[in-house]
């Protein structure tokens, strides 16, 4: 009986080991450029807008381990970094587009989105503006419909906020004209 159940430990084994290593070896043959490729990293943009982050994630990594040049899927990667609360991760791969190309007006907007997510509102500021001064606003949006919601979301909530704090100024008293003014007296 033990012999039996050795056997089909042994079997499951193998069954198991040809998985992975059939999964593994479909990671690793991923060439730029193919249809497959390009598969993958639409795979991720949907797994993206479905807010499915944990894979697109991991299909962004595939794409990039693939083509370390693949800039979009960084700049996708640190989006979905940055909505499973790993920030630190999400900068270094804006931080890995900028090293690459130091203009792209998308790095610096997703940077300052991933410090917005962390409440550091007055970096985030500066890094809106370090993509703005690069690429006008309609150009940074049109390119991408993702950017253009969260940018126009960002922008809004930056007025209402403008305006909450403009209302919550106390105001100065009203000045008062000479007529109005007591008497003074004179010694």
């Amino acid at each position: 009986m033990g012999t039996i159940w050795r056997g089909i430990g042994v079997v499951c084994t193998l069954v198991l080991l040809a998985a992975c290593s059939s999964q593994r070896s479909a990671q690793v043959s991923l060439t730029p450029q193919t249809p497959a490729f390009e598969k993958v990293y639409q795979d991720g943009r949907l797994a993206f807008k479905e807010h499915r982050y944990d894979e697109a994630t991991a299909l962004f990594a595939r794409v990039v381990a693939a083509d370390p040049e693949h800039l979009k899927a960084r700049l996708n990667w640190a989006a979905a970094l940055s909505y499973l609360n790993k920030p630190g991760e999400a900068i270094v791969q804006c931080q890995n587009v900028l090293a690459r190309d130091p203009t792209n007006a998308e790095a610096y907007y997703q940077w300052g989105a991933v410090l917005a997510r962390m409440g550091k509102h007055q970096e985030a500021v500066e890094k809106f503006d370090q993509a703005l001064a690069l690429k006008p606003m309609a150009e940074l949006l049109q390119e991408d419909p993702l950017l253009q919601q969260s940018l126009q979301a960002y922008l809004q909530r930056q007025r209402r906020q403008a305006l909450d704090a403009d209302v919550a100024r106390p105001k100065p008293p009203p000045e008062r004209d000479e007529e109005s003014r007591p008497p003074t007296t004179g010694r």
